[in-house]
Formats: structure tokens, C-alpha cells, sequence
């Protein structure tokens, strides 16, 4: 029996209470237990308990919706992809979009805010175009369980984020996601399947990096990585990250350096797409440059100003950065284009 039920039963028995005794003595009291069962069902069945939001798929003439259902509308949290190219990731209300969400276009374009009953409202003094700059972030267990449906970075009114923009009143969508997979050949991240399956449910890019360590095998590396990294069609390229200590390469600058490729070679050979690399941008200069690894795309960490590698492809521009959904700070990266150029190139040099 439901709560409801309970309370209708207390209030049939306060009921007869109030009969007064020597009228309650006349009555037989097999049929007082049978009038209140009938009374308690009766009240039951006038008003029904509430339905719960459930995980399902509506589909319609111009759209289907996979996420929360509840009553055979879309609440809660969802995906809506509409026949006219267009897609709506985020929450709902009985059918209309309500609270944060973040709107597709079939052009390309895109809009993330505050919805109130299907209506976007949209912030006056707001100067930045979501899409224009695409942000990102990366994470491992420090940021602990992320909320990924309300996740949103805080920004200012030009769509700055992290430093001094953190506890901004605007936001900007987490349009990809890199977490840590692996380290050595002993460490997966607590938070890497959680993270990696959740990134993917809620319509964001993901990828996933191994942290290099000198002191274990290569191949014994790559195979873990492959073995705990189920990177999929869709997904960023593998992506090494290479901060060995800085004594250590000073000693081993070369045998590091030869450690690095042919796990990168090994991997590209694996996922069929040319991995990328990330690193400091002071690190890059004294450690990489000239040696080997310019052909590849960078993912550089400089905060302040931009990398300077040839080929850098994301910039990690703040380690300071805010965003609904996660308790801490967290990296934010800066992808180098808008978002039609970030979708060419995961199309072009993504997992296929």
C-alpha cells in the first residue's frame, strides 16, 4: 500500500472514532472491518498514484525522444531529435522543455541556456554566441561523480570561462569531454567507465588518454590501454599524455622519447587514426620539439597565452574553471575552431 492509502485508512479510522459508544456497541464488529477495507479501497482507487518518470522512447511524426518518460510525455532528462535535423539534450517538464538545455540546429548552430515551458529564455545582456568557441574539459577521479545531465560551464558575459570568470552567471556547453583511461599498466581511473558511458548518453564527444610511465614495457601499456579504452565511432583520437618528470627526462631524454612514439604507433596502428599528444606547452619546447613528434597534433596545456606548437589542436586554458554538475574546479580546454570545424575533424581524424 502507497502513502496515499495510509492516510486514507487513519482518516476512516478517525471517523469511527467519533461514533459515539453506545451506538459503536450495537454494531458487530466484522462489519466495521469490512466497512473499513471497502472505505480504504474505495479512497484508494479514487485518486491513483503518482506515475514515475521511467527510461523510454517516444517517437512521432516529426521526432523521436529517448530519456525520462512520465505519463507518456518526455520529463526529465532526454534527447530529442527532430525529422527537420535539429536536437534538443536536456530537461523537461510533462512534454515541454524546462531547465537547462542545449538546442542543435541542422545549420550547425547551437543555443545552450534556461528553458521555461518550452520557451528558451534567453539572457539580455549575454555577448557570445554558444558554438562559436567550443569548450571542453577534462577529468579523472578528482572531480569525483560528475553530474553529467546538468553539466555547464560558468561564464561571463563574452563567453569567457575559467580564472576569474568561474563563478560567471552565464554558460557555455561541454562539448567534449577527455578523460583518464590509464596509467602504466596497474591504473585505471576509478571514474573512467562511469564517466566514459555517461559523456556518451548525454550527447557529448568524449575521449581518453593514457599516462605514460618509463617503467614498464610499451606494449605492455598499449595492450592495457586497448584492454580498458572501448573507444568507439564518434570518439576522439587516442591521446597520450606525456608529463614524465622533468629529472627523468633530463636523464632518459631519448629513451623516453622512444617509448612515446612507439606507443603512438602502436596505438594509431590499433584504432586506424593517428593519436594525439598532450603535454605542457613549456614541456613541448624543451622536451619534444625537433625530436620526432611535430607531425602530430597537440593538446597543450599554457595558461595565460596560446601554445605555440605547429600543430596544436586543443589549448588547456584554465585548471580553475566551474560547472554545474561538478562539486570542484575542473580543466577546461579550448578546442582551435568553431563547432562546424570541431565535427569535421572528429569526422575526419576521430575513431571511424
Amino acid at each position: 500500500m502507497h502513502l496515499l492509502f495510509g492516510k486514507r485508512c487513519i482518516f476512516v479510522c478517525n471517523f469511527i472514532n467519533k461514533v459515539p459508544k453506545p451506538a459503536f456497541k450495537l454494531l458487530n464488529i466484522m462489519i466495521l472491518t469490512r466497512i473499513l477495507t471497502v472505505l480504504c479501497l474505495l479512497f484508494s482507487l479514487a485518486v491513483p498514484m503518482q506515475a514515475k518518470t521511467k527510461a523510454g522512447k517516444l517517437e512521432a511524426s516529426n521526432y523521436t525522444y529517448t530519456g525520462g518518460v512520465k505519463n507518456g510525455k518526455q520529463h526529465g532528462w532526454g534527447i530529442c531529435r527532430y525529422k527537420n535535423g535539429n536536437a534538443y539534450y536536456g530537461f523537461w517538464d510533462h512534454g515541454y522543455k524546462h531547465g537547462l538545455g542545449r538546442i542543435v540546429y541542422a545549420d550547425g548552430t547551437m543555443d545552450l541556456g534556461y528553458w521555461k515551458k518550452g520557451i528558451f529564455a534567453k539572457q539580455k545582456k549575454r555577448r557570445f554566441k554558444p558554438g562559436k568557441q567550443v569548450y571542453g574539459i577534462d577529468v579523472s577521479k578528482y572531480q569525483k561523480r560528475i553530474n553529467w545531465e546538468k553539466l555547464a560551464l560558468k561564464a561571463s558575459a563574452t563567453g569567457s570561462v575559467g580564472g576569474s570568470t568561474a563563478k560567471g552567471a552565464y554558460v557555455q556547453p561541454v562539448l567534449f569531454a577527455i578523460m583518464k583511461s590509464t596509467e602504466g599498466t596497474t591504473i585505471v581511473d576509478p571514474t573512467f567507465d562511469y564517466n566514459f558511458k555517461e559523456a556518451k548518453r548525454v550527447g557529448i564527444v568524449r575521449g581518453a588518454y593514457h599516462f605514460l610511465s618509463v617503467s614498464s614495457p610499451v606494449e605492455e601499456q598499449v595492450e592495457y590501454y586497448i584492454k580498458n579504452t572501448p573507444l568507439e565511432r564518434g570518439d576522439l583520437p587516442p591521446v597520450l599524455d606525456l608529463e614524465i618528470a622533468a629529472s627523468t627526462m633530463k636523464a632518459q631524454h631519448a629513451k623516453v622519447c622512444r617509448m612515446a612514439k612507439q606507443w603512438l604507433k602502436l596505438v594509431e596502428k590499433h584504432y586506424g587514426v593517428k593519436p594525439i599528444i598532450y603535454t605542457y606547452n613549456k614541456y613541448y619546447l624543451d622536451y619534444m620539439k625537433g625530436h620526432g613528434f611535430d607531425d602530430y597534433d597537440f593538446w597543450l596545456a599554457r595558461y595565460g597565452a596560446k601554445p605555440s606548437a605547429r600543430h596544436w589542436e586543443i589549448w588547456q586554458v584554465s585548471d580553475k574553471g566551474r560547472a554545474s554538475g561538478i562539486a570542484g574546479p575542473v580543466d577546461v580546454d579550448l578546442f582551435r575552431g568553431n563547432f562546424s570545424d570541431f565535427k569535421r575533424f572528429v569526422e575526419h581524424k576521430g575513431i571511424k
